[in-house]
């Protein structure tokens, strides 16, 4: 059986400020613009994750509200993990395996580095070659054939959504 991640980096925070508090930084406004537009692309292209692990900071938070907003029923299968912040590959690829243990499709909504590095360690060869960057409000979509498993690379790339495609 098939399975999909759905892997969001969020979308564009308010600048870093050395004497602010990073895990609190809002979207910028460009950033809540492009959120919301991938959202109505979202709903009009995919199918519903079963379950959603979600950063608590709050620009990943934001990010995920406007697909909340639109998918209502998806409250009940969203998870704010704390782990997700600063995350490794190795806590991504546990947390995945774990969600794909009981779901066909997962929505992941975090941060650089680990992200991309999720994305790059989930294509199959031959997929990464110009696929491996996620900018700030990135989507992949990636389908296993056969399913998720965390120790092989056998992920298809299906769609790479950045704010330059709204």
């Amino acid at each position: 059986m098939d399975q999909q991640l759905y892997l969001l980096r969020h979308a564009k925070a308010e600048p870093w400020n050395p004497l602010g508090n990073d895990f609190s930084r809002p979207l910028s406004k460009e950033g809540v613009h492009h959120a919301e537009a991938l959202a109505c692309w979202a709903l009009d292209n995919l199918a519903a994750p079963d379950t959603i692990l979600c950063s608590p900071s709050k620009r990943t938070r934001e990010t995920l509200a406007p697909l909340l907003s639109r998918w209502p029923q998806l409250l009940s299968v969203t998870d704010y993990t704390d782990s997700m912040y600063g995350a490794s590959l190795s806590m991504l690829l546990t947390l995945a395996e774990d969600a794909f243990s009981f779901s066909q499709r997962v929505l992941m909504v975090g941060h650089n580095p680990a992200c991309e590095t999720l994305l790059i360690n989930s294509l199959a060869a031959g997929q990464v070659a110009g696929n491996g960057k996620m900018a700030t409000g990135t989507l992949a979509v990636i389908q296993f054939p056969g399913g998720f498993k965390q120790q092989v690379a056998n992920g298809q790339l299906l769609h790479l959504r950045g704010r330059m495609d709204f």
